[in-house]
């Protein structure tokens, strides 16, 4: 039974004209080798176009409306269609590239799927849309807008995508505490208990509630690769001071002179007006606004007056039971003591590590 065709239509969804021929075809119960015979062409042009490696030609369109009884128009309209759709289709993956460069200039996608930070989508749109909800935009060509002016205390300004990412996830996950309203007086009263917390680990366990309890928010919030960021204080709003720590450097004294040095911007900072990102926080930063936090950070951890005479009275020869003895009279503990005398370049690195225990083993980040 022949199929009796339309003469003029134009389909809706672009389809490959060879495949309306083999229906033809197949309706007839012709054989491709009977259809070349037939117009007179080689039988590999005819493969050719019933596979979309050939086009259909005006003289081609001619032959097949002979001897199909179609218009030529017909088998034109249906190659010129197939081919503007192709054209669109290569277009969009185009555009499809080109915006998930962008996408991906914006935040580590990849990083932030494998954390699961974000979830993974196979369709792009769906994807693109799952990143701007966590940075908090509309789209990609809008800038994420963060709780404060971040500033790093050695690179400047937040400059990568990992960075920025690090930071709204700590924006988010601090957003998520119910806290209590902040107590600027009490914050200063817990800080200057916080050293003698440090020797008991079920103690400093507490450190998160007891801040909460003050309005402080604390998250810890693993570092991105190739961040090395060490901290971070903001604003929420003007009352609802926040720390993030990343614990990157999984030591007892890092933690604590960190948690320090964020809990003293929160206090001599302005509010909501200016935040503070620290990378590489052991370093001397550039900034003298930095150099005095850190200051500030190791006073309050160790009375200078008192680690000034314990230098004095046992330099060269700080031994474990000297440390031991001093983290004693100080009330901290002895990993303080060693990072203090190292960061000092009173002993090298490699001295005295086993009194450095893990943070890991009080926080789970």
């Amino acid at each position: 039974m022949v199929t009796r065709m339309e003469t003029s239509k134009r389909p809706y969804k672009a389809v490959l004209p060879g495949e309306i021929l083999r229906d033809e075809l197949d309706a007839r119960g012709w054989t491709q080798a009977d259809f070349a015979e037939i117009i007179g062409r080689p039988l590999q042009a005819i493969s050719e176009i019933v596979t979309g490696k050939k086009a259909v030609t005006p003289e081609t369109a001619v032959l097949f409306s002979q001897a199909l009884g179609t218009s030529p128009e017909f088998w034109l309209n249906l190659e010129s269609a197939y081919r503007l759709d192709l054209l669109h289709q290569k277009r969009d993956k185009t555009e499809t590239v080109t915006l998930k460069a962008r996408l991906y200039g914006k935040a580590p996608v990849k990083e932030l799927i494998r954390r699961r930070w974000i979830r993974s989508y196979k369709s792009f749109e769906q994807q693109q849309a799952e990143v701007c909800g966590f940075l908090g935009i509309a789209t990609i060509d809008d800038e994420p807008k963060i709780a404060a002016n971040f500033r790093k205390s050695v690179a400047g300004n937040i400059d990568t995508p990992s960075l920025l990412a690090w930071v709204r996830k700590a924006e988010i996950e601090a957003g998520k505490l119910q806290c209590g309203v902040f107590d600027p007086q009490g914050l200063r009263n817990f800080v200057n208990e916080m050293p003698g917390m440090s020797r008991d680990e079920r103690r400093a366990a507490t450190v998160p509630k007891r801040l909460c309890d003050l309005g402080v928010r604390l998250v810890f919030i693993p570092h991105l690769p190739h961040t090395r960021v060490d901290g971070a204080a903001f604003w929420l709003d003007a009352n609802a001071p926040a720390v993030a720590l990343s614990l990157r450097l999984d030591r007892i004294d890092n933690f604590w002179f960190t948690l320090m040095h964020e809990l003293v911007h929160v206090m001599e900072g302005s509010k909501s007006a200016e935040g503070y990102l620290d990378s590489d926080i052991i370093n001397e930063p550039d900034s003298e606004v930095e150099r005095r936090t850190n200051q500030k950070a190791r006073d309050l951890l160790i009375s200078p007056a008192l680690f000034k005479d314990f230098a004095k009275r046992t330099n060269p020869y700080f031994s474990r039971s000297a440390v031991l003895a001093f983290s004693e009279q100080v009330g901290v503990h002895p990993a303080i003591v060693v990072g203090r005398l190292q960061h000092e370049e009173l002993i090298p690195y490699t001295n005295l590590r086993n009194l450095i225990s893990k943070v890991s083993n009080i926080f789970v980040r």
